[in-house]
């Protein structure tokens, strides 16, 4: 005979499972505009608020432990005055959700064994915002008025889709697996890239400290081998890259570099052997060094379809007497096709019989 434990689970203990969250049951924010997040008596099975609440402490903020329920906002504006830590739940914010976490040092974290999904709504926080695991942006914002937004290291899916990411301070990525297009990210500091991450980016607008800030590690010596990909109509609009990270400009990406009046590029003494680089692989990018700058970008400028530095070879820019410091805007110039030459040499025959005539 097989044994079932099915077979004991009464009635009564299936909905005393379901109601502790034993079961990962679905909770949906029932409360009164502007509710606290935190209150259980707020969220039910039922989007109409005829089901169950959750039982007992189970919507803890981080200082009494992580978050298991999977939690929806349908719609409706929410205040956390605590911190927002997501264990092995979910939280879900449907269109026009407003979710405001505030209070110094009360953090938003989706952790690695949990899912974050936001549809055209608007997620805020006075603190840091971290996320990990499963998290899956399309429209709507995302903002930190007090600190840092964090990608950190250990993601099983991250997709970003048209949604605004603005933060106080940095935003970083110590981890990408997944795909960010019509995105914009708007830091008052820098953007990090760091431990070896290799990230995409298309149509996507990146400003940091209103041009004045770096793309780099951030923290420590962990940019090198990083690398940062902006393709199709991206607009990058930021100070330098340093400290061993890369970036590669690909479609018609402009990048709008050197406000800050010393380098767009830089070998950073910190990272020995590992010199951050641009590198312009397609003829649509535009590379505006909107200044004249200290240092000479020249040996860190790199034809993407040559694998030559400026310094190697100039002919190839629209500049070919560029001297690495003033102000210019930069792009490569397509070689000649074999076609091309024909046609030129035939039309120079052709001149010349005509002046013998």
């Amino acid at each position: 005979m097989n044994f079932n434990p099915l077979r004991f689970v009464t009635p009564a203990l299936a909905m005393f499972l379901l109601a502790t969250g034993a079961a990962h049951a679905q909770y949906y924010f029932v409360g009164a505009l502007g509710g606290d997040f935190f209150d259980e008596l707020n969220w039910n099975t039922a989007v109409d608020g005829t089901g169950m609440s959750p039982i007992g402490d189970l919507i803890p903020n981080s200082t009494t432990g992580a978050i298991a329920l999977d939690l929806i906002i349908d719609g409706d504006t929410v205040e956390a005055n605590g911190e927002v830590d997501f264990g092995t739940g979910s939280l879900t914010l449907l269109s026009g959700s407003i979710l405001n976490v505030t209070g110094a040092g009360n953090d938003i974290d989706i952790n690695s064994g949990s899912t974050f999904s936001m549809t055209d709504s608007t997620l805020t926080a006075d603190a840091i915002i971290h996320f990990e695991g499963v998290s899956l942006f399309n429209g709507g914002s995302v903002t930190s008025n007090g600190d840092d937004i964090a990608f950190q290291d250990n993601f099983v899916n991250l997709s970003i889709v048209g949604t605004s990411f603005t933060a106080f301070d940095n935003i970083y990525f110590d981890g990408f697996n997944g795909s960010i297009s019509g995105a914009s990210f708007v830091s008052g500091d820098r953007l990090g890239v760091r431990q070896n991450v290799n990230i995409t980016m298309t149509d996507t607008f990146i400003e940091l400290e209103g041009g004045q800030g770096d793309i780099d590690d951030v923290f420590a010596l962990a940019g090198a081998g990083s690398q940062l990909t902006l393709d199709g109509a991206s607009l990058l609009v930021v100070d330098s890259v340093e400290e061993g990270a890369d970036l590669v400009l690909l479609g018609t990406t402009i990048a709008r570099m050197g406000a800050g009046g010393e380098r767009i590029v830089f070998p950073d003494e910190l990272v020995p052997n590992d010199d951050s680089t641009i590198t312009v692989g397609s003829y649509g990018v535009r590379l505006e060094v909107v200044t004249n700058i200290l240092n000479d970008a020249t040996p860190f400028l790199i034809n993407g379809f040559t694998g030559l530095s400026y310094l190697d070879d100039p002919s190839a820019w629209n500049v070919s007497d560029w001297n690495g410091t003033d102000a210019v805007t930069l792009w490569l110039v397509p070689e000649p096709t074999a076609a091309t030459v024909a046609l030129l040499g035939i039309a120079a025959v052709a001149t010349g019989r005509r002046h013998r005539g």
